[in-house]
Parts: C-alpha cells; sequence; structure tokens
C-alpha cells in the first residue's frame, strides 16, 4: 500500500491534476466510478489506478475493479490520506488514476460524414466548458474544436462537469483561427457565430448540412476576428430583461434547435 505523499507515483499524478496538461499534455486526472466506467466504455486507455481499501470492500465497485483487472494494469492500494491528496473533490470516492488522451487533428474530421463542430473560443471556466461538452455530446456533436485562451478540457472540473461526455467526442486543439476557418471553407463546412444579438435567428438557420458552431467567452463573446470569418452570425430570441444566457445556458439552446432541425 502506498502511504507517503512523496511516493513518485503519487506526486506524478498530482502534478498532472493541478498543471491541466501543462505538465504532460498527453495524459489526464480522472476520478470516480462513473467516470471510470464512461471512460472504459469509450475505449479510453487507462495508464494507472489508485484505490483505497474502504472502495474496494464495497460490492456496487466490483464491476469497475474487475474490468480495470482484465486490462492488466497494476492498481496501486493508497492510505485515504493519500487519496485526499490525490482527489480533486471534498469528498473522495476513493478510486482515482491517469488516462491518456486521445490525439486528432483536423485531418481526422469527416467532412463527407454530415458533422457538426462545436468551436469553444476563449472560455475560461472548465465548468462551464465542460457542460457545453456535456451538451455537445447529448445532441450528436462529432467534434469540439478548442482555440487558444480557452480552459482546458481536461481538467478534472471540465471532465466532471462533461459527465465523461468528453470520452466520445474527437477533441482538436486549433491555434489558428484564420487556418481553421480556411480548412472548414475548403470542405463546405459553413462557420456560424454565435453572437448576444443582431444575428440571424437560430430558427431560420439551415442546419441539415455540414457547420461549425462558435460558443465564444462568458464575459465577452467570440472575438472580433473569428465573428469576421462567419458565413453566419446567429442569435438567439429572447424577451427577458435580463437579455442574455450564459455560455453553457445558450450552448444548450443552439445545439438542440440543432438537434431537432436534423433528426
Amino acid at each position: 500500500m502506498i502511504a507517503s505523499l512523496s511516493n513518485e507515483k503519487i506526486k506524478d499524478a498530482v502534478a498532472i491534476k493541478n498543471n491541466h496538461g501543462r505538465y504532460r499534455n498527453d495524459a489526464f486526472f480522472i476520478e470516480g466510478t462513473r467516470l471510470f466506467t464512461t471512460a472504459l466504455d469509450a475505449g479510453v486507455a487507462i495508464q494507472r489506478v489508485f484505490f483505497t481499501y474502504e472502495f474496494a470492500l464495497k460490492d456496487a465497485n466490483a464491476p469497475v475493479i474487475e474490468r480495470l483487472n482484465k486490462l492488466g494494469l497494476t492498481l496501486d492500494e493508497v492510505s485515504p490520506m493519500v487519496m485526499e491528496k490525490l482527489s480533486d473533490t471534498q469528498t473522495p470516492q476513493g478510486i482515482a488514476g491517469i488516462g491518456a488522451r486521445k490525439n486528432f487533428s483536423l485531418v481526422d474530421i469527416d467532412a463527407a460524414a454530415n458533422p457538426q463542430i462545436v468551436i469553444c473560443d476563449g472560455m475560461k471556466d472548465p465548468g462551464n466548458l465542460g457542460a457545453i461538452i456535456r451538451t455537445a455530446e447529448a445532441f450528436a456533436t462529432d467534434t469540439i474544436v478548442i482555440l487558444p485562451n480557452t480552459s482546458n478540457p481536461y481538467a478534472p472540473k471540465a471532465i466532471r462537469a462533461s459527465a465523461g461526455g468528453i470520452f466520445n467526442l474527437a477533441v482538436v486543439y486549433a491555434t489558428a483561427k484564420q487556418e481553421l476557418a480556411s480548412w472548414l471553407k475548403d470542405r463546405g463546412i459553413r462557420l456560424i457565430v454565435t453572437v448576444p444579438e443582431g444575428g440571424m435567428d437560430i430558427r431560420d438557420i439551415d442546419m441539415a448540412s455540414p457547420f461549425a458552431v462558435v460558443l465564444g467567452s462568458e464575459a465577452v463573446g467570440a472575438s472580433p476576428d473569428i465573428i469576421k470569418m462567419a458565413d453566419v452570425t446567429a442569435s438567439i430570441p429572447m424577451r427577458g430583461i435580463t437579455g442574455s444566457l450564459n455560455a453553457a445556458a445558450a450552448a444548450a439552446v443552439f445545439l438542440y434547435e440543432s438537434f431537432r432541425k436534423r433528426h
């Protein structure tokens, strides 16, 4: 059993958790029975697993432990104190570990498959980003594109907020907005950029053909440079006094409207 916080495996896992990809951008931290199950169902490669004795005692946890053992992994038992150090939640479930990211690029997107792509531009809150990813996966999105200055979608809070939906999507990191816009145009994929007001009513937009929709930051929305590249700017009609939705709520409205039209 690992009881020391100075253990190299523990230090490595904590660094991956806390640095959100800057320490090792090929790995991510994962915690909790449900997320492990979702990751395994999606074919995610699990690299390391830590668990407590109390976790292993519960019959309800036997299936996930059995699945992990079948992968030939070495499951490291840790003390409750070590699990508290590993955990990113106030109440640790007793299982945590490291998974390998799936690496995708723009060339992996199949434009012939009539894709729906979500582009996240400058979102700072990992909880909001994860909620958008969860909604996108629920409404048949194929790909999430992450632009610069956007929170890490593999941060622990983002993964939890996505309810593991991130494991079922292709996550692409795009560093140049102009290059992305040109790539979309060359493949006949329209670029739709959401704006708070002044855009086309989302109910009037053709969403049957391939498109990519840009969802901007919580504070200022999409950046001006990508708005200029848009084939269509889109707004959600509203009548309330506040006149706005937060990023995750706006994404849910838009993506549901798209799903309704496409299916």
